[in-house]
């Protein structure tokens, strides 16, 4: 076996034990705070955007499991008159398209159980809040390996100015630097309850 496939195999590896160490983190700080952060976190997202006026389409997610919930950062964005869209899983290695969400648009079950817009109207956003499972302090997030959002910034940053910015706890801070691999990016800021953190790049 070549030293590039054992590099990859350790790779995997080092994620696979970063990940199920971190689902059972970011379960216990749900448990605890996650109905208190989503408030917060909506409270930072509101103030940063009333700053950031020229940030007009914003894709937001629809939380999983012990995901941050957004819901009431979304009823923000709305009073804002930011425009909402979704993500959308085209294919396994194709970056996510963005659909938009208007209130009151009907959401169906898409790939991965996640609710998607009925829509026909495709955007490409300014702002991205990407959930995770953990991030470190060079801004590198770690995610569920599907590598989705790494390939949707890729993309959009070399057709257009955008931002990400994860969204999560404070306690999904990770310790040490996460595991990464060559295509992966790093996000520009964090959003927790306790605040917006920016990442230099």
């Amino acid at each position: 076996m070549s030293l590039r496939k054992l590099n990859i195999l350790s790779l995997t590896a080092l994620k696979t034990v970063a990940r199920k160490q971190a689902k059972i983190q970011r379960q216990i700080i749900h448990d605890k705070i996650g109905y208190e952060a989503s408030q917060k976190v909506s409270v930072h997202i509101e103030r940063f955007l009333l700053k950031h006026t020229k940030l007009s389409v914003i894709a937001v997610y629809m939380p999983i499991k012990t995901e941050l919930d957004l819901g009431p950062a979304i009823m923000k964005l709305r009073r804002l008159g930011k425009k909402i869209c979704l993500p959308i899983i085209i294919s396994e290695d194709n970056p996510l398209q963005f659909k938009v969400w208007n209130e009151g648009s009907k959401l169906v079950t898409g790939k991965f159980n996640v609710l998607i817009p009925v829509s026909e109207e495709t955007i490409e956003p300014d702002l991205i809040l990407c959930p995770m499972l953990s991030f470190d302090s060079n801004g590198f997030r770690l995610g569920y390996g599907g590598g989705f959002y790494d390939r949707t910034i890729d993309y959009l940053s070399k057709r257009k100015s955008i931002l990400s910015m994860g969204c999560g706890y404070s306690k999904q801070l990770s310790q040490k630097f996460l595991p990464k691999g060559a295509y992966d990016k790093s996000l520009d800021t964090v959003v927790t309850e306790r605040g917006i953190t920016f990442f230099g790049k």
